[in-house]
């Protein structure tokens, strides 16, 4: 429990630090008459090695984790995969890896790094953001997320870099992108029609329709059991994308795998947190005006965690494609924070941190002391000792 709080507040604290002095430093050039600092600059590079360290030497802490680890060790002994359904860029690359001999840690250390490289660079024009998302990844589900879920969590980061090319109309860009994503996880696919979404006008779209919709959405996700009919419906797409199995659940009436109830802090605080997107959206617009990041991630946000309560008591694959807009709903939440930090509103912004803040000590204290599995994620180990 100690190592667990200790990593992990403490990589949260440290990168924190970095993500504000770069920020700081840029303010103070661009105040002189410079330029913005690079990507490269060694804060953000400190902050991209602390990241993969600790991801390097993380070991055997979940059940995905482990999958991947068995997946890995099995190819260099053996030169051959238990399953086949990987995609052939993840397969590719686990494969040169392997065969070069590369310890694991170098493996799961190069998924850490595309995923922190992918999130900072997509960032490199906000950094005053940097701060909140590194308390953001290791205080909130994030980075205990992203370390299992490794192929979906590529998708997730680099999301955020094609919001930008969405918002800048480059839609050919997009498609190689999402192409390119397929090959690593093949749910991508469903990116592709969103390119769309931050190109339409919602300007008659008034402030209490989103609460409305996100409370339709829980309201309807509490009743799940009229998904079937669609899984019946996609039962053939369900196994060109290579989730047939999971359809065949589904269509064999398997009601106690494919429908349960989750409803705990997990879901009931991001569904709060929309909530203050809702609000402060139109002081956050004037804010960072003409910033389409803002409102791009604005509008997925909302569409994610309404996904997930849509399909919120279902088995968790159908919940997947809500997930990849995740990277986008952590990018709205810092904005928020930098914008009621900003403005010195400290009750809401209080309220927010802890929303955002308790899923790390809320979970450790669960894995300690009322361990429900032998599969604990939120605990950090390590093969060094």
């Amino acid at each position: 429990m100690l190592l667990s709080l200790t990593v992990y507040t403490g990589s949260a604290i440290i990168l924190a630090l970095l993500g504000w002095h770069v920020n700081h430093r840029e303010q103070r050039l661009l105040a002189q008459g410079g330029r913005e600092l690079p990507f490269y600059s060694w804060e953000i590079m400190t902050a991209i090695a602390i990241y993969v360290l600790v991801s390097s030497v993380r070991w055997l802490v979940s059940w995905d984790y482990n999958m991947y680890y068995n997946y890995y060790i099995c190819m260099q002994s053996l030169g051959i995969y238990s399953r086949e359904n990987f995609e052939p860029g993840f397969s590719l690359i686990t494969h040169l890896m392997s065969k070069a001999g590369l310890h694991f840690a170098f493996y799961f250390g190069f998924w850490a790094a595309l995923h922190i490289v992918l999130l900072y660079y997509a960032l490199r024009h906000h950094k005053m953001l940097l701060p909140w998302i590194a308390l953001c990844i290791f205080l909130g589900p994030y980075y205990i997320q992203w370390m299992n879920t490794i192929r979906q969590s590529v998708a997730e980061c680099l999301f955020i870099i094609m919001v930008e090319v969405a918002t800048r109309r480059k839609f050919w860009i997009y498609l190689l992108l999402t192409l390119a994503l397929t090959m690593i996880h093949k749910m991508s696919i469903f990116l592709l029609p969103l390119y769309f979404v931050p190109l339409v006008s919602f300007k008659w779209v008034k402030q209490w329709m989103p609460c409305v919709l996100l409370v339709a959405c829980g309201v309807l996700g509490q009743f799940p059991q009229w998904i079937q009919w669609i899984f019946e419906s996609l039962g053939s797409l369900a196994s060109l994308l290579g989730y047939g199995h999971y359809y065949r659940l589904f269509a064999s009436h398997n009601v106690v795998y494919t429908f349960g109830t989750w409803f705990g802090p997990a879901r009931v605080f991001p569904f709060i947190t929309c909530f203050f997107f809702i609000w402060y959206y139109p002081s956050m617009k004037k804010a960072f005006q003409g910033d389409a990041l803002l409102s791009a991630s604005y509008r997925f946000a909302l569409i994610h965690i309404g996904f997930l309560n849509l399909f919120a008591n279902t088995t968790l694959y159908m919940r997947r494609p809500g997930d990849l807009l995740r990277g986008t709903f952590l990018v709205m939440v810092c904005y928020t924070l930098h914008y009621l930090w900003r403005e010195r509103k400290w009750l809401p912004l209080a309220v927010m941190a802890l929303l955002n803040f308790y899923y790390i000590f809320y979970e450790i204290y669960k894995a300690t002391f009322s361990p429900s599995t032998m599969n604990t994620p939120e605990m950090y180990h390590t093969f060094l000792f």
